[in-house]
């Protein structure tokens, strides 16, 4: 091969080898420069390549010099009286000497580099250690403020352990190589026989290494705050009485070992340094391990409350603030099973607002009802709540994304990434309507979406940037981008927007095709300047490309805000180095919800909003990166009345509240007031009761309010000993409010209420007459209200016929104190429990157009308009008569006048 021929093959080959591994970085850089965000990038890439180059430095300033120094000490190796007599090795040659320093200082770069990538993925303790900031509280057992365990504590370790590794691989590596050369004999453990350097080589580095130990020791005090093995979290009674002495005299002894190994070079020590160091050893045996578990055994747990009172004190108080539960309001809660007809008219915007749907089922629904096309698909269903025509509504709502697949026949190239691009609406409907087949009342529903109020109006209702968004696409190019479906054509656009990256030159378009590694980017016709291309489109992909030190939850959800829809991602700060705090799931130690995520579907803008200013993590991270962290006056108009208490925290929350919330020693020692989530039968299955979005007032309080409530038993015990609210509207947002019932008397569980309803003959054998038939009963959440100063047990029944995936809304069971009641509706129900005082309760007009309660039937003084009755049965009667003459332009006449009529009650 020719001199030419190489020339071609490195004018290719080194191109492309640049470009393999930094392409990626470039691409990352565009994206993120096209989000707005390309400080983060700078930041987080160039503390890697610094923290990489650091290290390596660092390592390779120690390994080379040691090898190379070894290197030279083996022109004088003996190989006659070493464990490789015999071999035919002569090192004794200059060529020898030269390819052994070679070898040598080549496998200290190599170590050096190994050792420098572990680093590369280290940036965040980095970050932290170089932008501490003061938390404000102090540690209760060395009186350092919080930050230091936070921020400083976990880079120091980092570096501790990685130093002293680097020196004790070195230490190892030169005392084998002069041992198998013959420059190291050893006669016993107190006598050696070397040459001085080679002796003096081994005792420096064994004088940092012990020195390092050292400072580790140093810093290991500080662990024993994050201690676990006993019954305290953090340090208990042993571990401050002994094992810190204890770590303080191996400081102080490692230290003067350290400094004896040096001093060795210039006196003659003896027997001191191999003394000292069995002393240490034996400290170390004795005072961390035998002492204290002795100590423990025969002293502590036979007097464990009265030595450890003070530091349960601490955990409960560390743990607490930690999880953010120290400012929760604890409320006495009156209880009683007599819940009156004026408790229920008096809040009868809450009760109009308990939600039915279970979520579960209702996105079958959904999906069999409203996603019209194969090539769109639901994938959740979120709860919130709106202002439709001056009331609020709580919604259940679900995007109508791209489907993840397409149809196989559609299933091409230029489908797949130029025109099935978008998803397009949503469908919203409230949490306790029903039509008269069971099926749930659609506010917003169909393509285009069309809307019952001007409040849920909706002006741009494509999705290109959704919560199961996969892959890659390419917008605004010759291909017109199916828009929605409209009887048998379909409506076609192109992208307006700014979400993606232009293309605009010949390299980006290299670029894109190499890094997505697709060939038809650069050989389609479609694709011009103004294309843009549109990659990592899921919700959480984007905000962790953008912000990977955030804690994400784990359900971003949709919100329709002034005829646009965005997504909002609730993210958290968590550290697992509060002192004294209590891990979650051998996790975190400490979770702030302290920012929200705000994702526009159509433009795939991300912005943070911070919404906890006191979080000392979150302002460390938002001094590493300015400007990033909006404050909340920036909030889009209207975005704030939709952000809702997060789920995944309140669960955090309810764990450690349900046992922290013991604040006296002796109770929380002897466990004596545990809680715990509750179980509800669901499937036939027992399953542990998820915290559920309510509207509903508070006792005592005026306003409906939206929150997330959690009913709470006691460990294994079925019946309510308190229950968990979390505020999400403005101004109250995040507080906690706990209800401690009374218990002195019964108050029944949600497990209890679904044996009750098990229990009652006339709700079995109506279920077992419909599990008979072909089809499934599924009994669906168990919802507990709290009114006044009762309760009301409220649970859906839904039917599933064989062979047709859409859930049913049949029955609705309500329970109040001993009363049952299975009917149609919430309504009927609650007329069939309060008899004739319903009528101060009830909505009668719902109850005649369910259809199930006669005129007649209701109490006297019902306001229905009798009139309309007599109309909508006479148009029910000619409705018969059209469908059987077959007269259908007739039929539908009679029906729109007939939904006129009903609607007007």
């Amino acid at each position: 091969m020719n001199l030419r021929v190489l020339r071609i093959i490195a004018f290719i080959a080194i191109p492309l080898f640049i470009l393999s591994i930094s392409s990626s970085y470039i691409f990352e850089w565009l994206w993120l420069s096209e989000m707005g965000y390309s400080q983060i990038f700078w930041t987080l890439r160039g503390t890697q390549v610094i923290l990489t180059l650091l290290a390596f430095l660092i390592a390779a300033l120690f390994f080379v010099p040691n090898f190379r120094f070894l290197a030279e000490q083996l022109k004088h190796a003996n190989l006659n009286s070493s464990p490789l007599q015999g071999s035919n090795i002569n090192l004794n040659t200059d060529f020898a000497s030269k390819r052994i320093k070679q070898f040598f200082t080549l496998g200290g770069l190599i170590m050096a580099l190994i050792f420098a990538l572990s680093f590369y993925v280290r940036w965040d303790e980095s970050l932290r250690f170089i932008s501490s900031l003061p938390f404000g509280e102090t540690d209760p057992m060395f009186g350092r403020d919080i930050g230091f365990f936070l921020f400083e504590l976990p880079f120091l370790e980092l570096l501790q352990s990685s130093l002293t590794s680097i020196v004790f691989i070195t230490l190892v590596i030169i005392t084998l190589s002069y041992v198998f050369t013959g420059l190291l004999m050893i006669r016993s453990f107190t006598e050696f026989n070397a040459g001085e350097k080679v002796l003096k080589h081994i005792k420096l580095n064994a004088v940092i290494w012990l020195g390092l130990l050292a400072w580790g020791l140093f810093l290991a005090r500080y662990n024993l705050v994050f201690k676990a093995d006993g019954i305290v979290f953090g340090a208990g009674y042993t571990d401050v009485m002994y094992q810190l002495p204890a770590i303080w005299i191996m400081f102080i002894m490692t230290s003067a070992l350290a400094l004896l190994i040096l001093a060795s070079r210039w006196v003659n020590t003896g027997k001191a340094v191999p003394g000292l160091a069995i002393l240490t050893v034996l400290v170390m045996i004795l005072g961390r391990g035998v002492l204290p578990g002795v100590v423990q055994q025969f002293n502590v747990e036979p007097n464990e409350l009265e030595l450890e009172s003070p530091y349960l004190e601490r955990n409960i108080e560390m743990t607490r603030l930690a999880y953010n539960l120290h400012n929760v309001r604890e409320v006495e809660y009156e209880a009683d099973d007599t819940l009156t007809v004026s408790d229920i008219a008096d809040n009868r915007d809450a009760i109009d607002n308990i939600r039915l749907w279970d979520s579960r089922l209702l996105i079958n629904t959904y999906k069999q009802l409203q996603e019209i096309r194969s090539y769109y698909e639901f994938y959740s269903v979120d709860n919130d709540r709106y202002m439709v025509d001056g009331n609020v509504i709580q919604m259940m709502l679900s995007a109508r994304e791209i489907a993840r697949t397409l149809p196989s026949q559609s299933d091409t190239w230029v489908n797949r990434h130029l025109q099935y691009t978008h998803g397009y609406g949503l469908v919203m409907s409230p949490v306790t309507e029903t039509n008269r087949q069971g099926e749930p009342r659609l506010s917003i529903r169909n393509l285009p979406p069309s809307w019952d109020s001007d409040d849920l109006r909706v002006d741009n209702a494509a999705i290109y940037y959704g919560e199961n968004s996969t892959g890659y696409y390419v917008v605004n190019t010759g291909v017109e981008e199916l828009h929605y479906p409209e009887g048998d054509a379909n409506v076609y656009t192109n992208y307006s927007g700014q979400g993606g990256i232009q293309f605009n030159n010949i390299f980006r378009k290299l670029l894109f095709a190499w890094e997505l590694g697709d060939i038809n980017i650069l050989l389609t016709d479609y694709i011009h300047d103004e294309s843009r291309l549109q990659r990592w489109r899921s919700v959480q992909e984007r905000i962790r490309k953008i912000t990977p030190f955030l804690q994400l939850d784990q359900d971003p959800y949709l919100v329709l805000n002034n005829g646009r829809l965005f997504w909002i991602q609730d993210a958290y700060t968590t550290s697992s180095h509060f002192p004294y705090s209590q891990r979650y799931q051998n996790g975190f130690n400490y979770i702030r919800n302290s920012v929200k995520i705000v994702v526009d579907a159509y433009e795939g803008t991300v912005d943070y909003f911070i919404i906890d200013e006191e979080d000392p993590v979150l302002d460390v991270y938002d001094s590493i990166f300015p400007g990033v962290f909006k404050s909340m006056d920036e909030l889009p108009d209207g975005i704030e009345s939709q952000f809702r208490y997060p789920q995944d925290l309140f669960e955090v929350q309810i764990e450690k509240f349900s046992r922290y919330h013991m604040v006296t020693p002796q109770v929380f020692y002897n466990q004596e007031d545990l809680w715990t989530r509750p179980n509800e039968k669901y499937g036939g299955r027992q399953l542990l009761m998820d915290p559920y979005y309510v509207l509903a007032r508070l006792p005592g309080e005026e306003t409906l309010e939206f929150m997330l409530i959690s009913p709470l038993t006691p460990e294994n015990r079925d019946n309510m000993i308190s229950w968990m609210a979390a505020k999400s509207d403005p101004g109250n947002y995040g507080n906690l409010v706990v209800y401690k019932l009374p218990k002195e008397r019964l108050i029944y569980g949600p497990a209890q209420i679904e044996a009750r309803i098990d229990q009652d003959p006339e709700i079995s054998r109506q279920i077992a007459l419909w599990d008979q038939r072909g089809s499934s009963v599924i009994r669906g959440n168990l919802m507990v209200i709290p009114v006044e100063n009762s309760f009301l047990y409220v649970e859906p029944v839904f039917l599933l016929a064989e062979g047709v995936d859409i859930p049913q809304l049949q029955r609705v069971i309500v329970a109040i104190g001993d009363a049952i009641s299975m009917q149609p509706s919430l309504d009927q129900a609650l007329f069939e429990l309060f008899g004739e005082e319903a009528a101060a309760i009830v909505d009668e007009t719902k109850l005649v157009r369910d259809g199930s309660v006669p005129v007649e039937a209701l109490p006297e003084g019902a306001a229905i308009d009798r009139q309309a009755l007599d109309e909508i049965q006479s148009i029910w009667e000619d409705l018969k008569s059209a469908l059987e003459d077959g007269n259908w332009a007739r039929y539908g006449e009679l029906l729109n006048d007939l939904e006129e009529k009903i609607n007007d009650l």
